[in-house]
């Protein structure tokens, strides 16, 4: 499964080392926050103080990090008024709606969880309410840096002295940064097509002081198809919101979630196949009496068979399913990395090929 992406951090003199490269007329990529792609442009650079040269410049990459991380998240006109009741979610919806806006798939907007402290919050944004959401901010307090390197602490500004104390949200993403509490109200939210996953933070997902996680993660589809937004809520108050891109954005489950709430909402069922019971982004296990089950490149009986996993084996489903020979089809990843497709079931000895792991 892919792996959401993690801050990264830059010394001071690898910052340095592309300045001075800068200087050269090469290439020089402006950092983007939140995993958008780098336009490269080119420039020739003088030789003055490459100390100074650096700080200016390393400031101004932060300054751009930080606004467009906010204004990744600006609230649309777009957004639905109201609020939706509080239900108890099923396990499968007969049907999985998609947002008459964006078309990408998502909850019910009366799909609930069941826990109040969640359900509130994802009342609150399903209704676009950002003064309602700009008060379940609870921000994280940590001392200031002059150290000028893209993710980390929160940067000082002009007559701090490193290490004051300033109260922020931070934002996660391909990088992380941060909005001081005297900026909020300048941010307009998170514009969202539906709610797509809850879950219970794992021990081993990422926090940090600067980057705190949660104990619930609350997963948005947003309307771009290849955004999650992730809000990390503890005790009724966000905490830390993560953004995470792919084609289609994956969450890790495997590694930050300790127990599945509201699994990822099915594609599509299958007909003609037994009641699918299986869920992407949770366990399954082969559940067949002695044979082992082969996984293939593509769905279907046709397609090319990678290998065989023998009864008892457990594997994470990462997509589907696919219809196929009277089946659904699922694609997994096996604890060696290797992912395929296999057959739900079943037949007139197995009636199912994998089930959940319980």
């Amino acid at each position: 499964m892919k792996r959401t992406a993690q801050p990264v951090y830059f010394t001071f003199m690898a910052v340095l080392g592309l300045v001075l490269l800068g200087s050269c007329s090469s290439p020089t990529a402006t950092p983007m926050p939140m995993g958008i792609s780098p336009t490269l442009t080119t420039t020739t650079t003088p030789t003055p103080d490459t100390t100074a040269v650096a700080e200016a410049s390393h400031q101004a990459m932060l300054d751009i990090n930080k606004t467009q991380n906010a204004a990744y998240f600006a609230t649309s006109a777009a957004m639905k008024t109201a609020r939706p009741p509080t239900l108890t979610p099923t396990r499968r919806p007969a049907t999985t709606p998609t947002d008459e806006v964006s078309g990408v798939l998502v909850h019910d907007a009366d799909t609930r969880t069941g826990l109040d402290e969640v359900d509130q919050i994802i009342d609150i944004v399903l209704a676009g309410d950002i003064n309602q959401f700009r008060q379940r901010i609870r921000f994280t307090t940590s001392g200031c840096t002059h150290v000028m390197a893209l993710g980390g602490p929160e940067k000082c500004r002009e007559g701090e002295a490193e290490g004051t104390l300033v109260e922020v949200l931070p934002f996660l993403g391909s990088e992380g940064s941060h909005l001081r509490r005297d900026e909020i109200n300048e941010w307009q939210g998170i514009d969202v097509a539906g709610l797509y996953a809850v879950y219970r933070v794992s021990d081993e997902a990422y926090s940090t002081q600067d980057y705190p996680a949660g104990e619930y993660g609350i997963v948005f589809r947003t309307k771009d198809p290849n955004t999650l937004v992730t809000l990390q809520v503890e005790n009724g108050g966000i905490l830390r919101i993560d953004s995470t891109f792919g084609t289609p954005p994956e969450i890790n489950f495997d590694r930050d979630a300790e127990e599945i709430i509201l699994p990822l909402p099915n594609i599509k069922e299958c007909p003609a196949a037994p009641p699918q019971r299986v869920m992407i982004g949770e366990q399954a296990r082969v559940c067949t009496q002695s044979e082992d089950l082969i996984v293939r490149e593509e769905p279907g009986r046709d397609g090319k068979a990678l290998t065989g996993i023998e009864p008892g084996t457990n594997f994470m489903i990462i997509d589907g399913p696919s219809c196929a020979n009277n089946w659904s089809w699922w694609k997994v990843e096996l604890d060696s990395g290797l992912a395929g497709w296999v057959a739900e079931g079943g037949d007139n000895i197995d009636p199912y090929f994998i089930c959940p792991v319980d």
